[in-house]
């Protein structure tokens, strides 16, 4: 990486960690962080597990997300609950700036995150607000060697440590739940989605070894409801 490249991927850092909805920074810094040996550490480390070999050589794709068609589907099924998402969140698949790739080459790695990241949020339950999106981060990182996700995490500390401690509670339980279910979970890397939009949300989650067997509690003095793991 160039002296340049690195110094705009920093800025976009900055930028980022001193308002963290700023989506478009988050694109910025993986594009410009865009390396073959990141790559390839994470195509090694899927490839040890046989959906994430096969999607190494396969290259599966999620394909057309027509929302309005996924909605139709029953209530409850991943297609209609990744719909629901989507539109309530006023979201739009093809906004989403995701690489044409070739089969066989190692930025299917990145295509394919980008296009299920919002799909992840639904498997996981992850809100999209910022401490939704950085506990999803955290399951990220539980589950790939993604130093993208490291560098949004540390965006997060960097935000509570110079611009607005007062999420922080937020924040820590959502790192803390998104890494706890990551490492139970069974990968997700390589899952072909498409194929489950008609199945139940909960049955998708069984499949994929989702535990979202965890109970809110409130902060003494706080309005704002967090989340924790259960003890049961």
């Amino acid at each position: 990486m160039n002296p340049f490249t690195t110094l705009r991927m920093f800025h976009s850092f900055w930028l980022l960690s001193q308002d963290p909805n700023r989506l478009e920074q988050v694109f910025a810094i993986a594009d410009r962080g865009e390396n073959t040996k990141i790559f390839e550490e994470v195509a090694r480390y899927v490839s040890k597990d046989p959906q994430g070999a096969r999607a190494m050589r396969e290259c599966p794709r999620v394909g057309e997300m027509n929302l309005e068609e996924l909605r139709k589907l029953p209530e409850g099924t991943l297609g209609r609950e990744f719909a629901e998402h989507m539109i309530a969140n006023n979201l739009d698949p093809k906004a989403i700036p995701i690489p044409e790739i070739k089969p066989g080459e190692l930025r299917y790695i990145k295509a394919h995150l980008r296009e299920t990241h919002d799909i992840w949020h639904v498997a996981t339950g992850f809100h999209t607000d910022v401490a939704g999106e950085i506990g999803l981060q955290a399951f990220y990182l539980a589950q790939l060697p993604s130093r993208l996700s490291a560098i949004l995490i540390a965006m997060a500390f960097i935000h509570l440590a110079t611009k607005n401690i007062e999420p922080r509670d937020a924040i820590m339980s959502e790192v803390m739940r998104g890494w706890a279910i990551g490492k139970k979970a069974r990968p997700f890397f390589g899952f072909e989605w498409a194929k489950h939009w008609a199945t139940p949300l909960a049955d998708v989650r069984k499949i994929l070894g989702v535990d979202l067997s965890l109970h809110e509690a409130k902060i003494p003095g706080e309005s704002q409801t967090y989340v924790y793991e259960s003890a049961a």
